[in-house]
């Protein structure tokens, strides 16, 4: 009787002994295989104040990557080399990026304005007069901007003073901005 509660227990603390090592493999690796890589890589992209990523689920190996932007002058291009760089870093890993901004209650109030311009735009295919009327609408309320579009998105870049607003719309139709 002694040796089958003797062996139970030796079965028992292998198995405890193997799940921690299994999962304290797994938060090293995370650690050192992933997240200080992809710091790494991020903050050398010009503009990138800030990187945090997290898990999106314990079903799922997807992650959410948060990048704080400073002042950038090429939103369509910092937001590439985001994407390449965390595909470089990540490989086949699913993610997705929120961009993080200093948005002011007037650049909010001036993109949501334009927004109508830039799903109009989507639909039509008139970028063109998109840009114009988001410029025109700047321009009233001094704000500098940036529009880039390519076969993706539509980027959207909007300063004053020391607040900007960068917002990344998908041109699939499903709208997504991206904060």
């Amino acid at each position: 009787m002694t040796w089958k509660c003797n062996r139970w227990t030796v079965i028992v603390v292998a198995l405890f002994i193997t799940v921690a090592v299994l999962v304290g493999g797994q938060l090293l690796w995370n650690n050192y295989g992933v997240k200080k890589p992809l710091d790494k890589s991020l903050q050398i992209i010009p503009g990138i104040e800030a990187v945090t990523w997290a898990e999106t689920g314990k079903n799922t190996d997807s992650l959410v990557i948060t990048v704080t932007l400073g002042k950038v002058s090429d939103l369509q291009q910092t937001y590439k080399q985001i994407v390449e760089t965390s595909k470089q870093v990540l490989g086949r890993r699913p993610f997705t990026i929120n961009l993080k901004d200093h948005r002011s209650p007037e650049l909010e109030a001036l993109y949501y304005d334009s927004h109508y311009y830039v799903q109009e735009a989507i639909v039509t295919g008139k970028f063109t007069s998109m840009a114009e009327a988001i410029k025109a609408r700047a321009a009233d309320s001094e704000v500098e901007e940036k529009v880039y579009v390519d076969d993706k998105y539509v980027y959207i870049g909007l300063s004053k003073g020391q607040s900007a607003l960068y917002a990344v719309v998908n041109r699939s139709g499903a709208s997504q901005e991206v904060k």
